[in-house]
């Protein structure tokens, strides 16, 4: 096979093999692939197309019958005629716009777009693209818009447009910001940058539909043709349509022109090497772009019936020169000539492709671009050292807490305990015991003295009494120490703790949208005042004396001190005398004077009564302090003890909240080690897919260059 013609068939053959290895990315490329073969088959045949043409019909058939009879030229050329064509009008394009319904990777469905109409998605009933909500999820009421604009320049295209949707507009991935112009094979999804069957998606496509009247017109069945033979009748200057479709004649096809021109030469005509020397002037000054080979032929005997005459030797060789001609071209490697218009038919079934294979590569580069771009967002942190250090620094933070609190209520129990505060429960139980009344009361017989609010109380239990009053000052203590805890003590308290813990672990975005640490609890002490507490003997007894054994136990304590002063005054007076002389003289005196008698009597009876009383009174002090010793002594006691248990229960409450700390930090770490997992496993799917990808634009690389050649070639 000559080298152009085998050249030819091996790019046939690299493109047929690059075209099958397409063939299940691009199912359309089918049809390309069975031209293809075509053209191979045609170069297999090894014959040139002969093509035809005149503006006489019967010119035409005379030249077809001419060659027919040779049979080299039936066997070297495939021959065709038909009459001259008309050249074809220029038409723009039209343009077909569509939106396909995309659910996965398979096309449900296609909407074609008119240019006058605006399209409206979104879940309302009244719109006309209604996208079920129940189906796709993130759609709102009104989602998008598609309508056609013109720009600057005049051009018309179509534009989609954000109605303020929830979940945005995403096209090739990428969110827009209000408005973008869409372009042929974008692919639009609503509410999320993936398609997937619950994300409404559509591939916006567009379509080049040029008139098939064109494409299939004559015209171009005609130069579609090796070598083309031009014949027309004899006159003495070309017709118009003929010099027209030489001056218009695309040859790219074509390696070789012929015009036949047909004389009679019966017909005797003394001009006739004149006309023929002006059509060769003719053809030689048009400056053509391609030379034309010109052979004027008598071809009478070919379309006259019954033709019983011989041309002249002049004719015949002439007849023989063009027969000559149409051999030697079939003789000198035709299979080159028959290349050179197979190329020219095979360049535009695969130089589309090209597009196809750059847009590939540059979808490619914009998937490796965002892997990087991800695989960086994924790698710009060491999470593993920031969760390690984050949950460190709330263990730090916690200990720290739990340390001052301690020391503050240390100082809190210190303070509520000290004898010199005022403050203090110690005093307070004090002052409370030192308001209270003595009463006297008579038990069994007895005389007993006890402690009352009032005089009057009498039927109070002093026990229950002083016991509320404890209780309800260390409850009110209790619950203010807890509060101080929560907010106070150790900067802003627990909730101070936890909040800046949230602070600390809420490093990751969108991880922890609550605070998984739990509120602290309420400090529950009520148990320690519902026992029944044991009080202490709230009476004592009072040993008082009747009137008149007072006044007996007196006088006989006191007579001796009486005649001592009796005895006394009478020596000062200067009179000495015994006892019964006293006694006598002092009966004569109160005779003498009754008054001064009864004045002696109402003395001394004043004097007794008044030194009982003030006995009494001192000995129920003596009791009364005696028993509010013993009171105060027993319920400070009391506080102290009922104090260490409710500071028992508050630690037991902060090592509870400290112990769920603790676990919410173990659920923390759990959470940061799920994250860091689901990183890692993304790193490593980022990473694979870049490589593949990578892999394939490397291959697609290849393959692109390797399709310039076999285009190029």
């Amino acid at each position: 096979m000559p080298p152009k013609a085998d050249k030819l068939q091996q790019n046939i053959e690299g493109i047929k093999s690059f075209l099958n290895r397409k063939l299940i990315y691009y199912p359309e490329l089918s049809n390309t692939i069975s031209k293809i073969n075509n053209i191979e088959s045609i170069l297999s045949e090894k014959k040139l197309t002969l093509q035809i043409i005149g503006n006489q019909e019967y010119l035409t058939q005379a030249i077809f019958d001419l060659i027919s009879k040779n049979q080299e030229f039936t066997q070297g050329y495939k021959i065709k005629y038909d009459l001259i064509p008309d050249i074809p009008q220029e038409t723009k394009p039209e343009y077909i716009y569509k939106l396909k319904v995309a659910n996965s990777d398979d096309y449900i469905e296609e909407i074609e777009l008119k240019n006058e109409d605006i399209y409206t998605l979104g879940r309302c009933p009244d719109l006309n693209l209604v996208i079920d909500g129940n189906i796709y999820r993130g759609i709102s009421w009104k989602h998008a818009e598609i309508k056609q604009i013109v720009n600057k320049n005049n051009e018309k295209q179509w534009q989609i447009k954000d109605l303020n949707s929830s979940n945005g507009i995403y096209v090739n991935g990428h969110k827009i910001i209000d408005s973008y112009i869409l372009q042929s094979n974008d692919l639009i999804t609503l509410a999320n940058d993936q398609l997937n069957f619950t994300i409404a998606g559509y591939i916006f496509t567009e379509e080049i539909i040029i008139d098939d009247n064109n494409l299939n017109n004559a015209y171009y069945d005609v130069i579609n043709c090796d070598l083309l033979l031009l014949v027309t009748e004899y006159k003495a200057n070309l017709s118009q349509e003929i010099i027209n479709f030489l001056t218009t004649l695309d040859i790219r096809k074509i390696s070789k022109q012929f015009l036949i021109l047909d004389v009679d030469e019966d017909k005797k005509e003394n001009n006739l090497d004149e006309i023929i020397n002006n059509y060769q002037s003719w053809l030689d000054t048009q400056n053509f772009d391609y030379k034309i080979d010109f052979f004027p032929v008598d071809l009478k005997p070919y379309y006259e019936e019954d033709y019983q005459g011989e041309l002249s030797k002049t004719m015949q060789k002439r007849l023989d020169k063009f027969i000559k001609g149409l051999g030697n071209v079939i003789k000198r490697q035709p299979e080159n000539i028959l290349a050179k218009r197979l190329s020219l038919d095979l360049i535009p079934l695969v130089s589309p492709l090209e597009g196809i294979l750059v847009k590939e590569d540059e979808e490619l580069k914009e998937k490796i671009t965002a892997l990087q771009i991800k695989l960086q967002e994924i790698t710009a942190k060491n999470w593993k050292d920031i969760t390690k250090k984050s949950l460190g620094e709330v263990k730090e933070e916690k200990e720290k807490f739990f340390k001052q609190i301690k020391s503050d209520l240390t100082q809190g129990k210190a303070a509520i305990l000290d004898n010199f505060s005022k403050k203090s429960i110690i005093c307070q139980i004090q002052n409370f015991v030192e308001e209270l009344q003595p009463i006297i009361f008579k038990k069994e017989g007895q005389f007993y003295v006890k402690l009352g609010t009032s005089q009057e109380d009498n039927n109070t239990d002093l026990n229950e009494i002083i016991i509320k009053f404890s209780t309800s000052n260390m409850e009110k203590w209790a619950l203010k120490e807890w509060d101080k805890i929560l907010n106070i003590y150790g900067n802003d308290g627990l909730n101070g703790l936890l909040n800046r813990c949230y602070d600390i672990i809420n490093i990751i975005p969108k991880l922890f949208n609550d605070s998984p640490f739990h509120p602290p609890s309420e400090l529950d002490i009520k148990n320690n005042f519902m026992v029944s507490f044991m009080g202490i003997e709230s009476d004592i007894r009072h040993k008082q004396v009747s009137m008149a054994g007072y006044i007996m136990k007196s006088i006989r304590s006191n007579m001796m001190q009486i005649m001592m002063m009796a005895t006394m005054i009478f020596a000062l007076l200067g009179q000495k005398m015994g006892k019964n002389e006293m006694f006598g003289q002092l009966s004569k005196v109160f005779k003498q004077f009754p008054f001064l008698l009864g004045l002696a009597i109402f003395a001394l009876i004043f004097f007794l009564i008044t030194s009982y009383n003030q006995d009494n009174n001192l000995k129920l002090e003596e009791a009364s302090e005696k028993l509010k010793k013993e009171v105060s002594s027993y319920y400070q006691s009391f506080s102290k003890n009922l104090l260490e248990k409710i500071i028992q229960d508050i630690n037991l409450a902060l090592e509870y909240e400290a112990n769920r700390i603790d676990n919410s930090l173990e659920i923390i770490q759990e959470t940061y080690n799920e994250y860091i997992i689901n990183i890692e496993k993304q790193q490593i799917q980022v990473k694979a897919n870049l490589d593949n990808f990578r892999e394939k634009e490397k291959n697609l690389s290849k393959e692109i260059v390797e399709f310039k050649k076999l285009i190029r070639n």
